[in-house]
């Protein structure tokens, strides 16, 4: 074979790089017929398959000793073509940081670039054991992020000292890279580390994680044999570890950007929270804001209150996993946290500070208060860290909030995470006070409306009876719809229903008016209108209110067969008569709101009820409950009527109740008011 074209690269290793083109080859680079060259072309050449291998270069006047992978194809009948690789250590350091580089761009988390570290990069240099030390962001604390041993699973992160004695807290501490060939340069160095190093680690190289010359942890590699450490090996491990650090960095700014959305984002879904939802008793409120925290920030939120008896009392707790949630129950229930603890949610109460703790598993053994305790505790699955601050109004501690990170892949709490954490504090407690306080106007609220009708429905001859009163969804104020049945002679009986305008005390104090005012004109006037008018007039008489209200005021003759009803209304809705047969029909004429004019038009009606007869008397939050753009309407409870031709008082006002709840997705916002007389 003779040379017949060589590139600038083969060029290079011929005497003076002038190409020697038309000699043998056997003459050019005799070693071929020894190292299986030779005999590899005239293959290739014969069966015209292209072949790849390997072997040393031992022609030092030529192309330096080194391993080389060559490559034969053939041309043509005669012609090959044959490409050297060097494969030296040069050249595959390259090749490795070109591909780990490739592998490191494309790590969007810290847990990924962890990974290439040691799973990749450590084995891919010889390393049998290696680990990283990083600081977390925001404090002064220190873990073993990852360790890569060959003989052993991957460990989870620790905590870390770097004040340590010992190769890693030095460099970490330092930023001074370390080489140690052999382990006595290493143990006169680090004299107590000696008892960590075994004969697996041999030669020792400690290099700076460091960008733009902030230094924020190291990495190791431990080598099983002899590395005299070259400057150029140096250079590569350094290169190697510059492109971690590039890395981490990246993954860090993405996560603290990450990590500020979603605190963004908790914050914003609390604050709707406490514009929502108003439950203290059943704790949806507590829930809400935990569910608004895990996973997103921790994962896991205890919320703590004190309880009537002074000791801090669970509230909430969510955590990510939930068997582990069962378990912290579980535990908590057994083992509650109190207030003359050490440590934890009793001393973050009782002292107002905050408490930060990434040991935790020293943190736990030594909160446990018994063996027992102790023995609970340590069945928990370990968390990487937790943060709890106080729940403050004013300069009273009313509880605690605890967040946890149980994933060690996370990053650990620091001091950066306690203004957040105290912010969500913050508005934890405004949904306390607000739940509570909503919670004593309800009451108030409840007790006062009570008063405002009938104890108990009277038992009338001849009738049943049955009425519902529902507070719109604004339960911390007095509504002003009311009912009342009393009688007014031997025979005859009142119907009143009637609905002030607004809310609130005013309207509680008109509607005790209108109540009263309307027993007593009952008693003195025997036409309907004449009781409405005297209302009228008792409401333009109170100079403390300019409000009206409506109000239909009906008696009910039971000495009579049939029963005679006369009814007046003023301004309030028509009435509906269930005839025995299905029949459903409006009863009455409109009349004017009371408390406008001197003399309103009334108009006194009268009609007969037979056996099997019911009168249906509501307000207008009946009729005007909707649904969207809908709304129930008169048609609607005409309806509900119409379908049900036998039921008692009490089945119609239960289905009616029914109706109104179920009608809209929302709760009712106005109040109801439903009184059904039947003839039985």
């Amino acid at each position: 074979m003779r040379l017949e074209y060589m590139n600038a690269a083969a060029r290079a290793g011929q005497p003076g790089g002038i190409a020697p083109l038309g000699a043998l080859c056997s003459e050019l680079w005799p070693q071929m017929t020894h190292n299986g060259s030779f005999a590899a072309c005239m293959r290739v050449l014969d069966t015209g398959k292209a072949e790849q291998g390997a072997f040393r270069w031992t022609q030092a006047n030529t192309y330096r000793a080194a391993d080389y992978e060559y490559q034969a194809t053939r041309l043509g009948a005669d012609r090959l073509a044959w490409v050297l690789r060097d494969n030296s250590e040069r050249v595959l350091r390259a090749e490795l940081l070109a591909q780990l580089t490739a592998a490191l761009a494309t790590a969007g988390t810290l847990a990924s670039v962890m990974g290439i570290l040691t799973g990749q990069i450590m084995p891919a240099v010889g390393a049998t054991v290696g680990a990283a030390v990083l600081s977390e962001p925001g404090g002064d604390q220190y873990t073993v992020r990852h360790i890569h041993d060959a003989e052993q699973s991957l460990q989870a992160p620790a905590p870390f000292s770097v004040t340590a004695p010992y190769p890693m807290a030095y460099t970490a501490r330092t930023g001074r890279a370390l080489f140690f060939t052999d382990p006595a340069e290493r143990t006169e160095a680090f004299p107590q580390a000696a008892a960590f190093f075994t004969e697996r680690y041999h030669s020792t190289a400690v290099l700076p994680l460091t960008v733009e010359g902030r230094l924020f942890g190291a990495v190791s590699f431990h080598f099983d044999v002899r590395h005299d450490f070259s400057d150029s090996e140096r250079g590569f491990l350094t290169a190697l570890v510059g492109q971690c650090a590039q890395a981490i960095e990246r993954a860090r700014l993405q996560q603290e950007a990450a990590y500020k959305q979603a605190q963004l984002e908790a914050l914003a879904e609390v604050s709707a929270v406490l514009t929502t939802s108003l439950d203290f008793e059943l704790g949806a409120t507590f829930d809400s804001i935990a569910a608004a925290v895990v996973p997103r920030i921790a994962d896991g939120c205890l919320i703590h209150t004190l309880g009537r008896n002074g000791q801090p009392e669970l509230a909430a707790l969510s955590h990510r996993d939930p068997e582990q949630q069962q378990a912290l129950r579980a535990m908590l229930e057994r083992y509650p946290p109190r207030l003359d603890a050490e440590g934890g949610v009793g001393a973050v109460i009782r002292t107002g500070r905050h408490e930060l703790v990434t040991d935790v598993a020293r943190e736990l053994d030594r909160l446990a208060r018994s063996p027992r305790h102790r023995a609970a505790l340590r069945e928990l699955t370990p968390a990487a860290s937790w943060l709890a601050v106080p729940m403050a109004r004013s300069e009273t501690v009313i509880g605690a909030m605890v967040l946890i990170q149980a994933t060690p892949a996370n990053t650990l709490f620091t001091e950066r995470d306690v203004p957040f954490a105290q912010e969500l504090a913050h508005r934890a407690t405004q949904a306390v006070v607000q739940a509570r306080r909503f919670a004593v106007h309800s009451e108030v609220a409840h007790y006062l409306q009570q008063s405002l009708l009938p104890p108990d429905l009277p038992e009338v001859p001849g009738v049943e009876i049955a009425a519902c009163y529902h507070p719109g969804h604004q339960g911390t104020l007095v509504g002003g719809d009311f009912y009342d049945i009393y009688p007014t002679s031997a025979t005859a009986w009142a119907l009143t229903i009637g609905d002030v305008c607004g809310k609130g005390p005013a309207a509680a104090a008109l509607t005790g008016l209108v109540r009263h005012t309307a027993r007593a004109a009952g008693q003195w006037h025997t036409q309907p209108h004449t009781v409405l008018q005297a209302v009228n007039s008792a409401i333009l008489a109170d100079r403390s209110t300019n409000t009206f209200c409506t109000a239909a005021y009906a008696e009910l003759n039971v000495g009579t067969a049939p029963m005679r009803l006369r009814l007046t209304l003023g301004g309030h809705p028509h009435p509906l008569l269930r005839r025995a047969d299905g029949t459903v029909m409006r009863l009455g004429t409109a009349g004017a709101f009371l408390g406008v004019l001197d003399n309103p038009p009334l108009h006194t009606t009268e009609d007969e009820l037979h056996r099997g007869d019911l009168l249906l008397l509501f307000t207008d939050g009946v009729t005007e409950r909707r649904s969207g753009t809908s709304m129930l309407g008169e048609q609607g409870v005409h309806d509900l009527l119409a379908r049900m031709p036998h039921a008692s008082a009490a089945e119609t006002v239960a289905a009616l109740e029914n109706k109104i709840i179920t009608y809209g997705p929302t709760p009712p916002g106005d109040d109801i008011a439903i009184l059904a007389v039947r003839i039985t």
